[in-house]
């Protein structure tokens, strides 16, 4: 092969590959806010994100052994927010989607819930809400996209892990395909309200959802979790 023609053809794929938005995932599966304020600093901060997507309150919200209140959960979410805001790049707030609360009470203690999984979870995505318009931010409603779908159905429905999609008495963490419809959903939200996303560098920054429990490859950037599949989306120029 020539050699001039070699290099522009180096070149032309090195310029190519710029174009893409990058997608890093740092989800850690059971975190709550509290740890991603202790962990931003090394997984988030400068790193030159353009934008850093949070979701966060699974935990906070379900898990029996990490419950926060909702005014707790409001202040970690608060400081995650204005910690990320100090750096330059942009949030996207995401809310958790819903759980099948027959067998999160298979695996947490169901006495310690004041309200129903979901009405919690509800509410979370109300205080991102508020948030959002607090510090003038994005916010995607997960949440309520999954509710007017009337998800989960309890060993009936292919986007949440149960036994008759997975084997797994599971009922928070998405299929394969749950994670890329949540991929998907984020996607057009980002092509949405954001005017231009080449060489965008992503952080998706969460919990077991973001991290892919269950999924093939969790924690990377290749795979099935929801920052991969997300990846994919985003992985040719954008003609804004």
């Amino acid at each position: 092969m020539n050699l001039k023609y070699f290099l522009l053809l180096l070149f032309m794929m090195i310029s190519f590959q710029d174009a893409f938005a990058q997608v890093f995932n740092e989800g850690v599966a059971g975190n709550t806010s509290i740890d991603l304020e202790k962990r931003i600093e090394t997984d988030v901060l400068n790193r030159g994100a353009h934008l850093v997507i949070v979701m966060v309150g699974t935990n906070d919200m379900l898990n029996s052994k990490k419950m926060l209140d909702y005014s707790a959960y409001e202040k970690h979410l608060k400081g995650i927010v204005g910690t990320i805001k100090n750096e330059g790049a942009d949030v996207l707030l995401v809310s958790p989607p819903t759980v099948d609360s027959v067998y999160l009470f298979q695996r947490h203690d169901r006495e310690r819930y004041e309200q129903t999984p979901n009405k919690k979870l509800n509410a979370v995505a109300k205080i991102m809400e508020h948030l959002s318009i607090e510090e003038e931010i994005e916010f995607l409603d997960l949440h309520s996209i999954f509710k007017q779908m009337r998800l989960p159905v309890h060993n009936r429905d292919v986007f949440i892990q149960n036994i008759s999609n997975s084997g797994r008495k599971d009922g928070v963490h998405p299929t394969s395909l749950g994670y890329h419809f949540i991929a998907t959903v984020i996607y057009q939200y980002i092509k949405a309200n954001y005017k231009k996303i080449d060489q965008m560098k992503i952080i998706c920054f969460g919990d077991s959802i973001t991290y892919g429990s269950g999924a093939e490859n969790p924690g990377e950037s290749i795979g099935e979790s929801y920052p991969a599949i997300l990846s994919q989306l985003l992985a040719k120029p954008s003609k804004n």
